[in-house]
């Protein structure tokens, strides 16, 4: 495999059988349609068939394991045989996820941890969001798991998935390295942190690594004079690591049409 090639999707917030409420109901009202969002996103790299997907969390919004399972068959239907890591958000139900899309038959709602290796690199899901807060953490019991599934390192790297942020710029609604995180992130051999949560598209750096917080597939929300304004724009992004290990991550717009529905100060 000379290069490889990812699809990061991140924070869909697909309404499913439940019906739309609160934030959700303002942006259906507002035009905006998480589901129409994934299929043009599935669509556009159906013609170009990615090496992996990665999906940072929030992919159903509270939702139940039929929600789950029409996920998986329509990622499915696009892009047939292309393995999928998931990293669990603070919307996303885990006994729901479990059954509906891993298809596992007996679900629980213990934190997922999960990890796959291809081109080299070694892929590891942590939920950051088990606490389902609006910002992260994630337990010793996490930690003692990460620690084991970092080593030994990857030939290429090793790759964080988690839901929440983890750069200082991002902390207000991210997630605060703790002092073991770090130290794990820092000799663990990592070439690369993928994340979301924050509906919006940075690239930056945490503890001496790469940080690519995703796009939010169903609404954007731009911070601007201490104010959040959430619009109907929506896309993803599409990442290619050369030969050398350098990543070029490329923001990818599915719902060009930015109309703000909702502002909050903070």
């Amino acid at each position: 495999m000379s290069k490889l090639t990812i699809g990061h999707l991140s924070d869909m917030h697909l309404i499913g059988e439940k019906g739309a409420e609160g934030t959700m109901l303002k942006l259906k009202n507002a035009g905006g349609d998480p589901q129409g969002s994934l299929e043009r996103c599935l669509k556009e790299l159906s013609e170009e068939r990615p090496d992996l997907l990665l999906i940072t969390g929030d992919m159903c919004h509270e939702g139940t394991a039929a929600d789950y399972d029409g996920l998986r068959e329509t990622i499915e239907k696009h892009l047939p045989g292309v393995p999928v890591l998931a990293s669990l958000g603070n919307h996303d139900v885990r006994d729901a996820f479990r059954k509906g899309f891993l298809g596992d038959t007996y679900g629980g709602g213990h934190p997922y941890c999960d990890m796959l290796e291809l081109g080299g690199f070694r892929f590891i899901s942590i939920d950051s969001a088990y606490e389902k807060k609006l910002t992260g953490n994630v337990g010793d019991g996490q930690l003692d798991w990460l620690e084991k599934a970092v080593l030994p390192h990857a030939p290429k790297g090793n790759v964080l998935l988690t839901h929440h942020p983890m750069c200082p710029e991002l902390s207000r609604s991210g997630m605060e390295m703790s002092p073991r995180l770090e130290r794990i992130i820092r000799g663990g051999g990592f070439a690369a942190l993928f994340n979301g949560h924050v509906h919006r598209s940075c690239v930056s750096e945490a503890a001496g690594v790469l940080h690519i917080t995703g796009q939010s597939l169903s609404f954007d929300i731009e911070v601007r004079n201490r104010t959040c304004y959430y619009t109907t724009r929506g896309g993803y992004h599409y990442c290619t690591v050369d030969d050398n290990g350098a990543f070029f991550v490329e923001s990818r717009i599915t719902c060009p049409k930015g109309e703000v529905f909702l502002e909050k100060q903070f």
